[in-house]
């Protein structure tokens, strides 16, 4: 767009009412940045005190909220509305991982999974969408990931939960569409994340753990939260208004080959 000397660009999110949950650090850190950048409205939750922290460099209002409980997940929607308004954007990012196989996982722990990183977007969302339908309509973006797409051994817990999440997001679009909500999702690969990094250090051997990872991408690297919250701000914005139901690989290549893209055959 042409612009006048001195103007500043519009902004893709000017005024927009958001919600993200799990906003303290990593993805959602990332993508609460970006889209404080664009000038949303930012509503931010997370069990960590650091969520408080990012909001108020943000601007944003931070919600202290365990959204495995379903009060909680209402008293966010109606803290943010309380706040602006309305709600225009829900960003559904916050997730746990309860590592093991199905044989493995204790029932508590494969339940907590479940109601963090699947039945909370499902719950959120339609307590979203009955918001913004008052004011025309709005975008969701689900944080899902490859594990969704595929399987991952001694993983069960959060492949499921996360192979749930891609088709809610699909249910969600298809219910949510007559509205003007468009549904869509991200599906990161590996994300240099505080936690990976963490993982990665703590292993036998930190610099083959970390090659195995890059490995496993075409571009032979891990990726960075900021690349995840691009893709998200993308699928928020109007930009992708024809875009719904969609699940959007942010994964360096890893799903477009069988077996560890970045490998020689």
């Amino acid at each position: 767009m042409f612009e006048l000397p001195g103007e500043a660009p519009a902004r893709t999110l000017q005024g927009k009412v958001t919600l993200i949950t799990g906003a303290a650090q990593g993805i959602g850190r990332a993508i609460a940045e970006a889209f404080a950048r664009e000038g949303a409205l930012l509503v931010l939750c997370d069990v960590q005190a650091e969520g408080a922290e990012v909001a108020k460099e943000l601007g944003a209002l931070f919600v202290y909220a365990d959204i495995a409980q379903p009060y909680h997940r209402e008293r966010f929607i109606r803290e943010a509305h309380k706040q602006w308004g309305s709600i225009q954007v829900l960003v559904n990012n916050a997730a746990v991982s309860a590592p093991g196989s199905a044989l493995k996982v204790r029932a508590e722990e494969w339940q907590h999974v479940l109601d963090v990183n699947l039945t909370a977007p499902m719950h959120l969302s339609a307590l979203a969408a009955r918001e913004m339908v008052k004011g025309g309509g709005g975008a969701i973006v689900n944080i899902a990931s490859v594990q969704g797409l595929f399987a991952e051994q001694n993983n069960a817990a959060y492949t499921a939960s996360k192979g749930g999440l891609v088709n809610l997001t699909r249910s969600l679009a298809l219910d949510l569409a007559p509205m003007n909500i468009r549904v869509n999702a991200v599906a990161p690969g590996a994300i240099a994340t505080a936690g990976l990094l963490e993982a990665i250090a703590l292993s036998e051997n930190p610099p083959q753990t970390r090659t195995d990872w890059e490995d496993l991408h075409a571009l032979r690297r891990l990726g960075k939260p900021e690349e995840v919250a691009q893709a998200v701000l993308f699928l928020a914005s109007d930009k992708a208004s024809f875009i719904t139901g969609a699940i959007l690989p942010v994964d360096g290549g890893l799903t477009a080959s069988f077996g560890m893209a970045g490998r020689p055959v």
